[in-house]
């Protein structure tokens, strides 16, 4: 190693050797260093780097195919099961519960009894009104009697007068009796004209008489229907067939027509009631064929059950905006899963509105936003072609998609990773994933 020399023997050289001097230790220093270096080898890093700029790798992507497939827009929403035919029951009279013939869970037919009241007070009532209706039929007799009696004294007050007045004239003509005994005649016929008159006012109120009485009959014969009536309300009994919901009457209560008894429910005749926004009126009033529903029940949840549209309301609410939807559906699940609906299940009701049969559709992770604008990124010749698009009906996995400014044919490739920050025009290394087949799944919007 060459040293670099002492300060006392630099000071006594001149300036221009002195300068020269240090020049010469630098280049065999440097010299020195570089030779270290080769004899150590590559460097940690690597080769050394060529000469020249460096050249840009292409962009890793992967990829998925276009494909045409129908897509559906359905509105969802949640509610309850109810029966077209649900009622309480309760007696019509009151009493004391002496027996339950049915429970909950019970299936019934038309005409069952459910319960029976102690029936002691109908019955009295019943024999009470027979006994008056009685007694009427017996004053309708005695009311004809008086009519007939009251005709023959009519009768026989006729004839009298008839005889009264053919004496006072035959007398009145011949002269033979005094003005005294022309004065009793007169009075006599005039008297048997009274007595006339009176029958015939007898034979009036005879007859009234007969028509009150027979109106007393009718209010009797009612009264006895009503007393057969409360005997036979003493026996709830179910109107229709259908399955016991719920029973609140226990043997011994005091019951009445305020007092529900039983809840009687038709589990046959299932509806549900959606309320939907006003702006959806003309998606279901204007459908040309039969809307597609179906119904998924939380107590069941494999089981898919199939609805129809049964009714619409006419009129929105104004305190809402919403109208009514009834839709009926079918108890027995489509599918071989057991299990039926019954009243009060929550379920998730989904009702297909639109179809697009020939839809062009990618996976939802190709689609791109930037602002208002949706786009996504084919994959041609290894570069990126940016394509806008409009978008359409989607599910949980793909989106209906309509390009704007050109065509996209089925089987394009389509970028689904790596195009946030792709470009338009880059170079790009494709790998293709593998494309899954699934029926289309419905819009889901609540």
């Amino acid at each position: 190693m060459i040293l670099p020399a002492s300060d006392s023997g630099a000071a006594a050289l001149p300036r221009s050797r002195r300068a020269t001097r240090a020049a010469h230790a630098w280049l065999v220093a440097a010299g020195l260093w570089g030779a270290v270096l080769a004899g150590c080898g590559p460097t940690p890093g690597g080769e050394a780097e060529s000469a020249g700029p460096r050249v840009r790798e292409a962009t890793r992507v992967r990829t998925s195919a276009v494909e045409r497939r129908e897509m559906v827009r359905t509105m969802e929403t949640t509610t309850t099961v109810e029966s077209e035919r649900e009622v309480r029951l309760q007696p019509r009279v009151a009493g004391v519960v002496v027996a339950l013939l049915v429970e909950e869970g019970d299936q019934v037919k038309k005409g069952d009894v459910l319960l029976e009241l102690d029936p002691a007070a109908a019955q009295n009532a019943l024999a009470d009104a027979r006994v008056r209706l009685a007694e009427a039929d017996d004053s309708i007799k005695k009311a004809d009697l008086a009519v007939v009696e009251a005709e023959a004294r009519l009768a026989k007050l006729r004839l009298e007068h008839e005889q009264k007045v053919r004496e006072h004239d035959r007398n009145e003509k011949a002269g033979l009796v005094s003005a005294q005994q022309l004065d009793s005649l007169r009075v006599a016929r005039d008297a048997a004209a009274s007595e006339l008159e009176s029958a015939r006012l007898g034979i009036e109120r005879a007859k009234a008489e007969t028509s009150s009485a027979r109106i007393a009959r009718e209010k009797a014969a009612l009264a006895l229907e009503r007393a057969q009536l409360d005997l036979a309300w003493t026996r709830l009994e179910a109107p229709f067939d259908g399955l016991v919901a719920a029973r609140t009457a226990r043997v011994g209560d005091s019951v009445g027509s305020a007092t529900p008894a039983f809840t009687l429910t038709d589990a046959s005749d299932l509806v549900c009631v959606l309320h939907r926004p006003q702006r959806e009126l003309a998606l279901y009033s204007g459908a040309k064929q039969p809307l597609e529903i179906h119904a998924r029940a939380e107590a069941l949840p494999k089981a898919l059950f199939r609805g129809a549209l049964k009714r619409i309301s006419p009129a929105i609410d104004p305190a809402s905006g919403s109208f009514r939807l009834v839709v009926a559906l079918d108890p027995s699940a489509e599918s071989e899963e057991s299990g039926r609906l019954l009243p009060g299940m929550l379920v998730r009701v989904e009702i297909v509105v639109e179809r697009h049969p020939d839809a062009l559709v990618v996976p939802k992770r190709a689609l791109r936003r930037e602002g208002d604008e949706a786009l996504v990124y084919l994959v041609e010749g290894g570069r990126a072609a940016r394509v806008a698009v409009r978008e359409g009906f989607t599910d949980d996995e793909h989106v209906e998609i309509t390009p704007e400014g050109r065509s996209i044919e089925p089987g394009a490739r389509v970028v689904v990773v790596g195009n946030r920050e792709l470009e338009d025009g880059a170079e790009v290394a494709e790998e293709a994933t593998a494309d899954e087949s699934r029926d289309p799944a419905p819009v889901k919007q609540g």
